[in-house]
């Protein structure tokens, strides 16, 4: 019997991976220096990108099931986009190489706990070939790699990072002008983001305010009257809002949104818990002391960036200087009194892009934001060889003798499972043809490979270790959902509505 809103095992499976694959087949065209445009016509008009987040948020197709498989890719680029900035291609290509090699293994189950031990193993073996990312030069390879050889984008940014020094801020923005232009600044950032995203204004999903005014509660925001009188305030004279508290009531939320068109406003959550929590509030009140009006500020639903030139005194950073040279401090205080100092003494960067027409600075946008969340990642957790040479090198065979490994098919075997595995970690390198440096070779009957090459590392190959990992466990968790669903279902009352 069948039924047209729900689809079991095989049927099931195959139109999902049929999406799967149509998505990542279109963001794959787009993959590495090598890879070509992707041009989309859609309601905003027309765009032109080698991007592959852009381009798989773009893919879409008329059968619900197929269109389940797409979103499901689309999903996993927004993972990889939200944790890192960058890698959402090698994702997108990697959980559909996984599926596509182990969707017709008998015991699904055992296989994805087989597979996340092996992606463990191969992340902890990645690890250990990590490299520092503090230079100048180092943030020019990683740059150059994201933007697929452009030198001088590259140059721009890693310029730009070298300037703000290890805690400051590389901001990006769209521009009028021919070419890019980089501006230098005094700026903080706190990790908290908007508390609704009702307050996004601009198409890359932040709130964007300009000449702000900044209110700061130590208390609960529960009285629309006091807002009410806030909102006059900034209205008359021509300013956005930013409130900052702990806590709201829901009608406040309501209310600025209501406001909109006649108030640009935001409210976010004060950063971090308890005792933490107030120093951080202190210090944004020290910081805004002599500019409760801020030239501007940039939210994004997990930071929120303050942009102006500010003042601080002396006493401050003395103060949290002699937190941090008490030898007995604990690490998390030491961490967070590092952060308090990075706002007091960091700079900020901002690279507004330009171009000949609003196509190529589109264009060149997608690439200049790839090659700083690109740095902004190796700088934080280091680099590792590019060209998924990383990813090669680490993978080693599965051992005959685990016995957590059961198989319901005796086709499937170990020798099968571990040939198959280093397939799929190999298959971006093969993509890239970075393969060649790389020499197969037979050891106890079992076909394994070496790095014997370093035209990589002596050509400045290098990708952030913090991107290379969530690649691989967004990839991994993605694959181990789709290989272990076994049933469809269309709710066609929604489904209609959407």
């Amino acid at each position: 019997m069948t039924y047209e809103n729900v689809k079991f095992g095989k049927d099931c499976r195959d139109k999902i991976i049929e999406g799967i694959n149509l998505a990542a087949n279109a963001v794959a065209c787009t993959f590495g220096p090598n890879g070509k445009n992707a041009i989309v016509r859609d309601n905003g008009g027309l765009l032109i990108t080698k991007d592959g987040y852009h381009t798989a948020m773009c893919v879409n197709d008329p059968d619900p099931y197929v269109s389940m498989g797409i979103d499901i890719i689309q999903d996993i680029c927004k993972k990889t986009a939200y944790d890192v900035g960058d890698g959402t291609s090698t994702s997108a290509i990697l959980a559909a190489k996984l599926i596509n090699t182990f969707k017709d293994y008998e015991n699904p189950i055992a296989v994805m706990r087989e597979l996340k031990d092996k992606v463990a193993q191969v992340i902890d073996s990645i690890e250990g070939t990590v490299m520092s990312c503090t230079t100048r030069s180092n943030f020019f390879k990683v740059a150059k790699v994201s933007t697929n050889g452009d030198e001088e984008i590259a140059n721009l940014v890693a310029d730009a990072f070298d300037q703000v020094g290890k805690d400051g801020i590389v901001m990006f923005e769209e521009s009028e002008a021919v070419k890019d232009i980089v501006e230098y600044s005094q700026g903080f950032r706190i990790e908290s983001g908007y508390a609704s995203p009702y307050y996004i204004n601009t198409g890359k999903k932040t709130c964007e305010l300009e000449n702000v005014l900044v209110y700061i509660s130590d208390t609960k925001i529960e009285e629309v009257k006091m807002v009410l009188e806030l909102a006059k305030q900034a209205r008359d004279n021509k300013q956005s809002l930013l409130l900052v508290a702990p806590e709201y009531d829901s009608e406040i939320h309501v209310f600025l949104n209501q406001n909109k068109s006649q108030l640009q406003s935001c409210a976010i959550y004060s950063p971090n818990r308890g005792v933490y929590r107030q120093l951080m509030l202190d210090d944004m009140k020290e910081i805004l002391n002599y500019k409760k009006v801020v030239k501007k500020v940039i939210v994004t639903n997990k930071t929120t960036t303050f942009v102006d030139d500010f003042k601080v005194s002396d006493n401050t950073i003395r103060n949290i200087k002699e937190f941090l040279y008490n030898p007995q401090l604990p690490e998390l205080d030491r961490q967070f009194h590092q952060k308090r100092l990075a706002n007091f003494t960091g700079k900020l960067a901002t690279i507004y892009v330009g171009g000949f027409s609003k196509l190529e600075m589109k264009e060149r946008f997608d690439r200049i934001e790839d090659a700083v969340c690109a740095v902004r990642a190796a700088r934080e957790g280091g680099m590792v060889i590019g060209g998924g040479l990383a990813l090669h090198n680490a993978v080693t065979p599965v051992e005959p003798d685990n016995e957590s490994f059961e198989f319901d098919d005796e086709s499937n075997t170990i020798q099968q499972f571990s040939d198959d595995f280093i397939s799929v970690m190999q298959y971006p390198s093969q993509l890239l043809g970075t393969q060649d440096d790389y020499q197969i070779y037979t050891q106890c009957g079992r076909r394994t490979s070496k790095f014997v090459g370093a035209s990589l590392m002596n050509q400045g190959v290098y990708e952030p270790f913090l991107v290379v990992k969530t690649v691989l466990e967004n990839a991994i968790s993605t694959a181990a959902l789709v290989l272990t669903t076994d049933v469809a279902i269309l709710n066609f009352n929604n489904f209609l509505m959407n």
